[in-house]
């Protein structure tokens, strides 16, 4: 039987982890962006670069946001 306290205790520490965070991201991306208050179209679900666009166009996402993200992801070593 699992401990209620020990789960949420691991579940704040992946919320915080940006490792954690990446690894949710990647095992399912949408879910992981729904968890976050982003609703995509599920046409997009196969489409990341028409999902980033959605999230752009409809003000969801900035431009600066954007570029944020990617220079954070290639200094971790991320290629696009």
């Amino acid at each position: 039987m699992s401990n209620k306290l020990y789960n949420e205790q691991i579940q704040n520490q992946n919320s915080n982890n940006p490792v954690a965070q990446y690894n949710n991201f990647r095992s399912n991306p949408m879910q992981f962006l729904m968890g976050r208050g982003l609703n995509i179209p599920p046409q997009f679900a196969n489409d990341p670069k028409g999902a980033v666009q959605y999230l752009v166009t409809n003000g969801m996402m900035s431009q600066n946001t954007l570029n944020g993200l990617m220079q954070k992801a290639q200094m971790m070593g991320i290629k696009f």
